[in-house]
């Protein structure tokens, strides 16, 4: 509205590194800088992109995101199993490991990150949700279920007191600067959840 333009600079540094100075008009932290790896860097612009680009597209929140890339939408609750499978085949993990256990998600977003974050989520986020669900589900005693924030706006979910969400913890892992780590997101929802009751 004022015409004012953010404007941080940015200083490329010797030993592969970047320096990222705040824009000197801003008020709190102008002209005050961070240095970052180049690898860092690079992935710190393409997560500023994929916001800015999900933002323009409408897909403001976790189940905005996951039911534009869903190819199944609320009917996933019906394909759990035929999406594991398909999940093992693609990521080249035979179905033994894929048994629920902790152990497995780590083993999912190692091959997760070799896949390719981009293909991931235009290819496996169902199947990712439908395994996660199946971890959250089986540790938490929960089952699964359809809900509806508004009309024509459904979503799966395990049905613990309020609900866990398997779609939050896969956004998050698919929309953080840092490697995928299920485990990590997985976890702390279950813990949330296991919290609550109490």
């Amino acid at each position: 509205m004022t015409g004012y333009k953010n404007q941080p600079q940015v200083y490329e540094l010797s030993d592969d590194r970047f320096l990222f100075v705040f824009d000197p008009k801003e008020m709190s932290i102008g002209g005050r800088g961070d240095i970052y790896t180049r690898a860092y860097f690079s992935l710190s612009i393409r997560r500023t992109q994929k916001v800015r680009e999900d933002h323009a597209n409408g897909r403001i929140h976790t189940t905005d995101h996951w039911i534009y890339y869903s190819k199944y939408k609320e009917q996933l609750v019906n394909k759990i199993d035929e999406l594991i499978d398909e999940l093992g085949n693609c990521l080249d993990v035979s179905r033994d490991l894929l048994n629920f256990s902790y152990r497995s998600l780590d083993i999912l977003s190692s091959k997760s990150e070799d896949y390719g974050l981009e293909k991931v989520q235009a290819e496996l986020y169902d199947n990712l949700v439908a395994y996660v669900g199946e971890v959250i589900r089986r540790r938490l005693k929960g089952h699964w279920i359809v809900r509806e924030s508004y009309q024509g706006h459904q979503y799966p979910l395990i049905d613990i007191k309020d609900g866990v969400s398997p779609i939050l913890v896969v956004w998050q892992c698919l929309n953080e600067i840092e490697q995928i780590n299920l485990r990590k997101a997985c976890t702390r929802e279950i813990r949330r959840a296991s919290l609550s009751y109490r």
